[in-house]
């Protein structure tokens, strides 16, 4: 693979122990990794409804959409069923590495530094950055293409936000280094205070929505309860599920703001994660011959905060991003073709609707 990349820095003293530091980095791919499964058939066929991607299912007598899957229906591609040997092998997919130039990156960081003459030292940073990619990486190729969530063709060449970018961050250090014993001897105690969105999510179907034999698809946002199809779940009704429905959509600002649209993929941030750490340094200078010699013993602390108090220092994780199951396409009446969805309860034993994110 290939990538052009730019850094550019500028460092400015301000006097007096003062010191402001300004970074920009910017990555684009020239030539980065793109996957395609070419045993996957090439459909025309879309959903009926809202939620229109394109799916993989063989067709009934009556045009529409059956309940054959592509998994069921390799064979109609050459040499991919009919016997597992050497001339037509049994063959579930077949990934070709190609390339693509769709991905890109950048970060902007500023920095605010103070050193003070009685040994104390603080900064102050923040990042803002973003990151664009078409796969994410993997241990294998079919594991980076079957992982790609997606709303449309899987094959198709589209980037999207990287799985583990972090669009903001703070850091803040504090140090304080204590000299003696004729400054043979010192101690340094220094704290890292952090804060980043805890990381991001996808919101997908539970269940082979497009039936390319995958688990991977991003959900479309209902803008009105007649933009899905939902089915009762014993006595959940289907009406009680949209109401629910609906006001999680409306008390989530991602999904609010993506109603009559899909989910992105790796579109939904996480709240801020904030974690104090703490560092304390220990060193015992002794002169041997010649040489002055040093010996360090540091105690590092992690997360110090949540030791202090346990509502410190953790972070808040989405409680389900497979919101809805995916159950069938319906066959027959006014909504013959259009897919079946049910949206279960958190806790269904106690019968807890999903609510809040």
């Amino acid at each position: 693979s290939q990538v052009f990349r730019a850094n550019l820095a500028v460092d400015k003293s301000l006097g007096d122990g003062w010191l402001v530091s300004l970074e920009g980095i910017y990555t684009k791919d020239i030539n980065a990794v793109y996957l395609e499964n070419v045993n996957l058939p090439d459909s025309k066929v879309k959903a009926v409804g809202a939620d229109n991607r394109v799916i993989f299912y063989t067709l009934g007598s009556n045009g529409l959409p059956g309940s054959t899957r592509v998994n069921q229906i390799y064979g109609s591609i050459p040499t991919a069923q009919g016997g597992n040997n050497g001339l037509k092998p049994n063959i579930s997919d077949a990934i070709v590495i190609k390339n693509t130039q769709l991905g890109y990156s950048y970060a902007l960081t500023a920095t605010v530094s103070k050193a003070f003459d009685n040994g104390l030292f603080a900064s102050l940073s923040y990042t803002n950055s973003d990151s664009r990619s078409v796969n994410d990486g993997g241990s294998i190729a079919q594991s980076q293409w079957r992982d790609r969530v997606v709303s449309g063709d899987p094959n198709e060449n589209v980037a999207s936000y990287s799985s583990y970018i972090q669009t903001h961050r703070f850091n803040a250090y504090g140090s304080y280094r204590l000299n003696y014993l004729n400054e043979k001897a010192s101690t340094t105690f220094g704290f890292t205070y952090s804060a980043a969105p805890a990381g991001r999510f996808s919101y997908t179907y539970s269940g082979d929505m497009n039936g390319d034999n995958q688990f991977n698809d991003l959900m479309y946002v209902p803008r009105s309860q007649s933009e899905i199809l939902l089915r009762d779940l014993g006595t959940y009704t289907a009406a009680q599920q949209w109401a629910d429905l609906d006001k999680y959509i409306n008390q989530d600002k991602y999904l609010s703001s993506r109603r009559g649209q899909y989910a992105e993929r790796n579109g939904l941030l996480l709240p801020f994660y904030r974690r104090l750490d703490m560092n304390i340094a220990q060193e015992i200078q002794q002169k041997v011959g010649k040489n002055m010699h040093t010996i360090r013993f540091s105690l590092d602390i992690f997360n110090v905060g949540n030791l202090l108090n346990k509502n410190w220092g953790i972070f808040r994780t989405t409680n389900r991003t497979q919101l809805l199951n995916f159950k069938r396409v319906e066959t027959t009446g006014v909504n013959a073709g259009k897919p079946v969805f049910s949206f279960p309860y958190l806790d269904a034993t106690n019968q807890i609707p999903l609510t809040n994110t």
